[in-house]
Formats: C-alpha cells, structure tokens, sequence
C-alpha cells in the first residue's frame, strides 16, 4: 500500500472507532524520516533554514529636480514634440553647459528648456521618492549626487534630463 494513504487509513479507522488509537494518532502526522519518502510538501529532505534575519532592507529617500528634454516618440512626450533624439541630447547639453557656465539659474534653465509640464511650475522640483520608483538610470544618478549637486545629462525613456538632488 501506497506509504502516503496509511497515516491517513490508521487516521480515518481511529475516528470511526470513536476514540483514535495511539498508535493511530502518533502515525497521522508524518516523520521527519517519512518526510524524506513522501510526495508533495513533505517531499524535502531537510526543513528549510531561514537565514538569520536583520530586518526588512533599508528604505532609500532622495529629492530631485530636473530639466527634462524630450524627443518625438520618447515615453509620454506630448504630441507637439517634434525633435529628434539627437535634437534633444543636443539641447539638454546646451542647458547644462548654460548651468555649468552661470549663464543661468536651474530654475530659469527648467522654464526656458523643460518639457516636463507637470514640474515645471514648481521649478523642476519632482519632491521625494524611494529608489526603486523612478528608472534605474534617473535613480543612479540622482542617489549618486551630493544634496545640490547636478548631474551630466542622463537618458531614460522618457528623454535626457539634468537633474539636481534637492533631499
């Protein structure tokens, strides 16, 4: 007889009887030594070991302002967006040099090149996320800034921005 179905066998004939038997009762339950035989959940051969736990990962939290310059067919670019990619990297460059230079504020750099129309009233500024919420390449470079610090022009799908970690 199948090893699986006679704890449940010895099980079921104790109940009938209106009183399990011991040796019924000790059987039901399977052995670590039967787990090893047995089908199913039971089938490890070995209980799994967590490992010693430190708690949930830390929580990363950073603040950001960008530029954002985007190209026809870029992520969520609006409809009136008529530059080529190569365009675009280009102007984000000419923004940057333009910060870089003092020739402007990043502020005034957002409402002159900025095609970020939810940002841009507030100056660029996007607040506080976690890492993991923005795209790898827009959270490396805002994580890997100092607060005030402004990156080299970086690329994601929804275009090149240049971005300046407020938190």
């Amino acid at each position: 007889m199948n090893r699986l179905f006679l704890p449940l066998l010895l099980l079921v004939a104790g109940c009938q009887s209106g009183s399990p038997s011991p040796t019924a009762a000790a059987s039901a339950a399977p052995t670590e030594s039967a787990a090893a035989t047995l089908p199913g959940p039971w089938a490890s051969a070995a209980p799994p070991s967590a490992p010693p736990s430190a708690g949930p990962p830390a929580r990363e939290f950073a603040g950001a302002a960008h530029i954002l310059v985007a190209y026809k067919g870029a992520m969520g670019a609006a409809k009136t967006i008529t530059r080529s990619k190569a365009d675009a990297k280009k102007r984000a460059e000419e923004a940057l040099s333009k910060l870089r230079g003092d020739k402007a504020t990043f502020e005034q750099l957002v409402n002159e090149y900025s095609d970020d129309t939810a940002s841009k009233p507030a100056g660029g500024k996007l607040g506080n996320f976690e890492r993991n919420v923005m795209p790898p390449a827009f959270s490396d470079a805002t994580f890997n800034l100092a607060v005030g610090g402004v990156s080299e022009v970086v690329e994601t799908p929804r275009g090149f921005h240049i971005i300046r970690r407020t938190q």
